[in-house]
């Protein structure tokens, strides 16, 4: 019935839409209405959790029809209503992370046949950290913290590269996370909690169950209904904040990325892989191609890549919240992942 892409699990009558970009998509022909009822996690119920309620979208033939946040458990969005019968293409998509907050597509009110949207030829997938989950892409400032109301995977580079590129696009991100270490205010204390490598392999991350008591994280993900030919791995952002310069903790760091390689491989095996990093912070970037290159080395695989980028230019372009890209830094980032992708294609 539905186009699904992203992490998305069913329990019941519920679709929950886990990750950044999740998207459940579909045309519907000869509907004189389409209205859609969706169902939030507990943290509506919680006001300390106000700048992490669920943020979505709603895409009435390519425009943007609806944007807002949830703020009650169960929620009706009129689509169209009318009197006369139309075909329509609609995509339901979650704007903000996993980690923050879940939402459900409970069901969908209408007269007309739905029938889900056409697949795309190419499919990729970005495994990464806020960067990738458009923390604070709507900011205005570095002065801003954080809160759904400004995190827009749709505005991050990972849509942008996969829309420019004509491509299905999975987002597997979680913003504070690393390779070696989360992100950490003090550089004696690693965090070892908030690694992507824990959770990859899983649906996603959220403190908070779901209807049947379950976490996300205790559904295992099925690595076969989603399978691309390209993946970026845009990761070493958060490991900084306890790597800084330090030699020893830059070669943790680099064995480190081995082995998520290695993982990431693993499930994909004739995927190419493009490494990135820099944009808010190239210390690590040395050690980051030197893990992609002594992986390579070691394990003769020859479909790994490394885009090491600049960090991000703040007196020219401005931050987003909490020194994050903003709409600039993101399109920017994306057009240099595209043209190194777009490359790789032509070889």
């Amino acid at each position: 019935m539905f186009r699904m892409l992203g992490h998305i699990v069913r329990e019941g009558e519920l679709l929950w839409m886990i990750s950044s970009a999740a998207e459940i998509g579909f045309r519907v022909s000869g509907a004189t209405k389409v209205i859609v009822k969706l169902t939030a996690d507990d943290a509506v119920l919680d006001p300390t959790l106000e700048p992490h309620l669920p943020r979505f979208e709603i895409l009435l033939d390519g425009k943007q029809a609806v944007d807002s946040r949830l703020t009650e458990k169960e929620t009706t969005v009129t689509v169209f209503d009318g009197n006369e019968k139309r075909d329509a293409e609609i995509r339901l998509i979650k704007l903000s992370e996993s980690t923050s907050s879940l939402m459900a597509l409970r069901d969908i009110e209408t007269d007309g046949t739905i029938e889900p949207l056409p697949e795309r030829p190419l499919k990729m997938e970005f495994i990464g950290d806020s960067i990738t989950c458009g923390y604070g892409v709507e900011g205005k400032s570095e002065a801003e913290t954080y809160t759904t109301a400004t995190e827009n995977a749709e505005k991050g580079y990972a849509v942008l590269t996969a829309e420019a590129l004509g491509a299905d696009a999975t987002l597997t991100c979680f913003s504070g996370h690393g390779i070696i270490s989360g992100y950490t205010d003090d550089p004696q204390i690693r965090n070892e909690e908030d690694l992507v490598s824990i959770y990859y392999e899983k649906e996603g991350r959220n403190d908070l169950p779901l209807p049947s008591g379950r976490k996300i994280q205790d559904y295992e993900r099925d690595f076969s209904q989603f399978r691309p030919e390209y993946i970026v791995l845009n990761l070493g952002t958060n490991d900084l904040s306890w790597c800084g310069t330090d030699a020893a903790r830059g070669r943790l760091f680099a064995g480190n990325y081995i082995e998520f390689l290695k993982t990431v491989r693993k499930h994909n095996p004739c995927t190419r892989i493009l490494c990135v990093l820099g944009v808010m912070g190239t210390a690590l970037n040395d050690m980051m191609r030197q893990a992609a290159e002594d992986y390579c080395r070691e394990t003769g695989d020859r479909q790994v890549r490394v885009l090491a980028v600049e960090e991000q230019n703040a007196a020219r372009d401005g931050y987003g919240a909490d020194y994050h890209p903003n709409e600039t830094t993101q399109r920017l980032l994306a057009g240099k992942v595209t043209d190194a992708i777009r490359k790789w294609m032509e070889q």
